[in-house]
């Protein structure tokens, strides 16, 4: 009875496993087609403003959940390592589109650093 229970519990921590596993994809797969989305309607061109409401509204959602995944796939104990690391890379990416839309680099800003980087 003992190896039974045991052997049931194995078969339920490979089940969640592979079931965090499949999220992951689902998760990164979602990110691709928000930031294809992205690129299409919101860099592409001069969105309208509630198109950059819309996005900010999803965005921060998005970054929400990212957060929250990679907050449990990062723990150390974590079994699958490439989940952390997959989670880690849209979390980045998804960071990256918040400051590129909706917190740039003030004009100024980005001017000084410009001519730090390209002296007359």
């Amino acid at each position: 009875m003992k190896a039974a229970t045991l052997a049931g519990e194995h078969a339920g921590v490979s089940s969640l496993q592979q079931l965090a596993q499949q999220t992951v994809e689902q998760w990164s797969d979602l990110c691709q087609r928000f930031l294809d989305q992205q690129r299409r309607e919101i860099l592409a061109g001069v969105p309208e403003p509630e198109k950059l409401q819309e996005n900010r509204a999803a965005l921060k959602l998005m970054l929400r959940f990212a957060r929250a995944l990679y907050l449990t796939a990062s723990d150390p104990d974590y079994p699958d390592h490439h989940v952390s690391g997959e989670l880690r890379g849209r979390r980045l990416q998804l960071e990256h589109s918040w400051r590129m839309i909706h917190d740039p680099m003030p004009e100024a800003e980005a001017d000084q650093l410009l001519k730090q980087v390209f002296p007359e």
